[in-house]
């Protein structure tokens, strides 16, 4: 566990971190974005290395997880910084807390699907975009990469 300035970040498992990281993701993605409910669950939870940035009264204001794409490929998602703590370097946290966790099974590269709105924050933090942009939940993503 980190802390800064009375901020925290957790790595741990959906049965840990389940509660806060829906809590997040709800609020981004679902009520915010207007992603169905029912696209933004998936049985990947459950297998996932999640992150959640805690506030200084435990509220959750940040989340993302971390899967297993292939052998040596981590994939990063969901993705979500609630909008009164954006800009804050919340977001970079999870990220880097999810690329350690990602070094520290030994996978080799990270992949992720950015939204476009997005894709200068993951470029800032070493990602490159490869292929053409697409659709996915009805909001336009790019394929991104990096190297670990």
């Amino acid at each position: 566990m980190t802390a800064t300035l009375h901020i925290h970040i957790h790595t741990g498992t959906w049965a840990e971190l389940g509660q806060a990281a829906a809590q997040v993701r709800t609020e981004v993605f679902v009520h915010e974005q207007g992603i169905p409910a029912a696209e933004e669950w998936d049985a990947d939870d459950a297998s996932a290395v999640h992150a959640v940035v805690l506030g200084p009264s435990g509220q959750p204001l940040a989340t993302g997880r971390l899967l297993h794409h292939a052998p040596g490929v981590a994939r990063i998602g969901r993705m979500a910084v609630c909008r009164p703590a954006r800009g804050g370097k919340l977001g970079r946290m999870v990220l880097e807390a999810l690329l350690e966790r990602a070094r520290q099974r030994g996978d080799h590269e990270a992949i992720l699907h950015a939204q476009r709105h997005a894709e200068g924050f993951y470029a800032r933090a070493g990602f490159a975009p490869y292929g053409e942009p697409f659709d996915e939940a009805g909001i336009v993503h790019i394929a991104m990469r990096r190297v670990l």
